[in-house]
């Protein structure tokens, strides 16, 4: 975790120079690149910045970038010329139509009732503008994240991002050899820690328990990783190419146009 952060340390909220993510980091800095090519000249809100890492280098890409969340991005984020936002998806303290494109990446997932944030990314769209939205895809994930309330595949997610907006154009978040043969030894262990619990009496435990054993366990399974034979791979984002949507991408990626009603 990097040493930056006052946030405490989740397992599923990323900080910048975390050399244990480093994988995780590369594939969430491959959409915001994705997103910076079609950035250049206009007003962006990055909508659930996390930590706020990718928005403190999308910001260079963009008129202006509006970072949002309900917690402080990290003190090396902050540094960044973009306009920091504590708010919550319930009341965010904006007019509508102010922004020319909406980026929020991996938020979605983490929620049961997606309806009060698809309808504030269409009221935060100016006429003409554009959401970009990625969430994991349910065919490729560990499915044992905690904070993940919903995760989708792609034809339930065009779906149900086709209720709020007239055009969603799918695409996927791909992965090479390198990070496939990463996320195999990282569910062979995830799943060899989830067999202590045949039961499943880790649903039955108090939820601040279940969040800090998370935590301490994406510690452990990255670092017998990193100790292993094969070790951590060096990847970029040039690991994660962006296409079509398909069942062995990572992350799925939508691009919706034209908010409904």
């Amino acid at each position: 975790m990097s040493q930056n952060s006052q946030i405490a340390f989740t397992g599923e909220r990323l900080h910048e120079g975390s050399k244990l993510f480093g994988v995780d980091l590369a594939r969430h800095h491959a959409a915001y690149e994705f997103a910076a090519a079609r950035a250049a000249g206009l007003d962006v809100i990055d909508l659930g910045c996390g930590s706020g890492y990718g928005a403190a280098k999308l910001v260079a890409s963009t008129a202006s970038l509006v970072g949002l969340d309900r917690v402080r991005p990290d003190t090396h984020a902050r540094q960044a010329p973009v306009r920091w936002l504590r708010a919550d998806l319930y009341g965010i303290p904006l007019a509508p139509q102010s922004f020319d494109l909406v980026v929020s990446f991996q938020v979605m997932e983490h929620l049961d009732d997606p309806t009060a944030y698809l309808e504030a990314i269409g009221r935060l769209m100016r006429p003409g503008g554009s959401a970009i939205i990625t969430t994991p895809n349910i065919l490729t994930s560990d499915r044992a994240n905690p904070f993940h309330v919903h995760e989708y595949q792609a034809d339930e997610l065009a779906q149900r991002l086709g209720e709020y907006f007239e055009s969603v154009e799918m695409k996927g978040v791909g992965q090479t050899e390198p990070v496939a043969r990463y996320q195999a030894q990282r569910l062979k262990r995830i799943r060899s820690i989830m067999r202590l619990d045949p039961l499943g009496l880790r649903d039955r435990l108090p939820r601040p328990l279940v969040e800090w054993l998370f935590a301490r366990f994406a510690l452990l399974v990255r670092r017998g990783i990193q100790q292993s034979d094969e070790g951590m791979p060096d990847v970029t984002t040039a690991d994660f190419p962006i296409g079509a949507a398909d069942d062995e991408c990572i992350d799925l990626l939508a691009i919706c146009r034209d908010p409904r009603g």
